[in-house]
């Protein structure tokens, strides 16, 4: 029986009884082996104590003590395990022994059980940042658990477990040990910076400390699944509140979002991100390929050429401006006005050919649009903006057929072809890459400790990504052979 079928074993023997609890106690059970100081928090009946006495009973040889509300006699010699079973953080003689524990390493292990909430108690008790994990029981049962709840008319408490499945205090010493070769892999740092940097910027506080016995949960979880590096599956507990404290919870879980978008992004491109980027590339193909030679009445700033178009709005003649580059093609884009600035109050769109409908803000027909108003009112485009249809320009010729214009739109639309199939390319790869992750990650999901809802969530969101990233490329396979298409013509 390996490692990991043992462990698989004997937290199937500790669930029992346990409904809806089954992940707190795995936690837990992570935190007590790396010795981890923790707080389970719930209300009364919500079923700590049976999360306790269900965590204990995997182990063998412990030396257990339990205080109350009234004796805080501390133990003379260090002892495995302190147990305060009635939390209350405003009750010194009790914070007192509490912090002695800590300071004074009088248990390898510590175990808070209290209905206070986490983020006012540990604070007053000042133990915030000596709790390393808060364990929160939810307040209910399910619908869904309700009959499993009352099917089993058993106490919790009273279950056995194979003794040759408990964990003997030589054990852990030995994984102690064990789990500091443990490396944590890049995937995992990828995610662990990111959780550093919300945190950072949302002044959050992480000691030294926590990041070691956070690192420590992942390696032993690791350990157990006999991997010689950290999985990013391993950390996949901190999408978890674990904090007690809302604001930590927020950073950490914003950070941890980040951190696997990030992650994401070195197997793939965000696939959002990919169509902006490549939109302009599109917007060229087309334009080139809709372009008819003409050559047009233009002015240059900027490096750039742009045609003018003038409108009279509130009886004011406005000036717009359109890039060349822009003809042929079928996307609504905002023109420059008389300031060379981007005006949000217009809209332009060249409908794949050289006539140029113009859309303004129906605001504008009662403020005007000059650009210099624009510019006094700091006034913006927003979501609720309605731009009405004003008029339908067409654009100078100066020449038709032009041989200079066709060479460059034939070089253009050639040029445009390469750049899409190595995108193509590219996101092909990338789809496979993202076929690769799923696959590897799809052999965790029997790991003793791996965290089932984040895990769900986290294949879910590799799935998503390739289904996206598949979608787009038969898109851009199909406008790939559109231009080819087009070159032929052309050619």
């Amino acid at each position: 029986m390996t490692l990991a079928e043992r462990m698989q074993k004997l937290l199937a023997e500790l669930d029992r009884g346990l409904i809806e609890r089954e992940s707190i106690l795995r936690l837990a059970f992570l935190a007590f082996l790396t010795g981890l100081p923790t707080y389970l928090y719930g209300r009364a009946g919500s079923g700590k104590q049976a999360v306790l006495h269900h965590l204990l009973a995997g182990f063998s040889g412990l030396q257990v003590q339990t205080f109350g509300v009234r004796n805080f006699t501390l133990p003379k010699d260090p002892i495995d395990v302190a147990v305060f079973s009635s939390f209350d953080s405003g009750f010194p003689p009790m914070t007192s022994a509490i912090t002695a524990i800590l300071s004074e390493h009088l248990a390898s292990r510590l175990i808070l059980l209290g209905r206070g909430r986490p983020d006012a108690s540990l604070s007053e008790a000042k133990l915030a940042d000596s709790i390393h994990l808060v364990l929160t029981l939810p307040d209910s049962v399910s619908p869904n658990a309700l009959e499993k709840l009352l099917s089993d008319a058993g106490d919790p408490q009273q279950f056995t477990v194979s003794d040759h499945l408990k964990i003997s205090q030589n054990e852990m010493q030995v994984w102690e040990k064990a789990i500091e070769k443990i490396i944590i892999s890049h995937d995992s740092l990828t995610l662990l910076k990111a959780i550093a940097a919300e945190c950072e910027k949302s002044n959050v506080y992480i000691s030294a400390e926590r990041w070691r016995g956070l690192a420590k949960m992942a390696r032993m979880q690791a350990f157990f699944a006999e991997r010689k590096e950290t999985s990013i599956t391993d950390f996949l507990f901190l999408a978890e509140d674990l904090w007690g404290k809302r604001i930590s919870n927020e950073a950490i879980r914003k950070g941890f979002s980040d951190g696997m978008h990030a992650f994401l992004n070195d197997y793939s491109p965000d696939p959002e991100e990919l169509k902006k980027s490549t939109q302009y590339l599109l917007n060229q193909a087309e334009h080139f390929r809709n372009s008819n030679g003409n050559r047009y009445k233009t002015v240059s700033f900027d490096g750039e050429e742009f045609i003018s178009y003038t409108i009279t709005v509130f009886n004011e003649p406005i000036t717009l401006f359109a890039p060349v580059s822009r003809i042929g093609t079928h996307e609504d884009f905002y023109p420059l006005n008389a300031m060379h600035k981007e005006e949000p109050r217009a809209k332009c769109n060249y409908m794949g050919g050289d006539i140029c409908k113009i859309s303004i803000d129906s605001k504008a027909k009662r403020n005007g649009m000059r650009a210099s108003s624009l510019m006094a009112n700091n006034q913006t485009v927003n979501a609720n903006t309605v731009y009405e249809d004003y008029a339908k320009l067409p654009t100078e010729i100066l020449q038709t057929n032009d041989p200079e214009i066709i060479a460059q739109n034939q070089a253009g639309l050639k040029q445009a072809h390469d750049e899409l199939f190595k995108t193509i390319t590219q996101t092909l790869q990338c789809i496979k890459n993202l076929k690769a992750l799923y696959q590897k990650y799809s052999e965790f999901q029997n790991d003793p400790f791996i965290s089932m809802n984040a895990y769900k969530d986290f294949m879910n969101l590799i799935l998503k990504r390739y289904k996206a990233l598949g979608e787009f490329s038969k898109e851009l396979q199909q406008y790939e052979a559109a231009i080819l298409q087009a070159s032929s013509g052309m050619a």
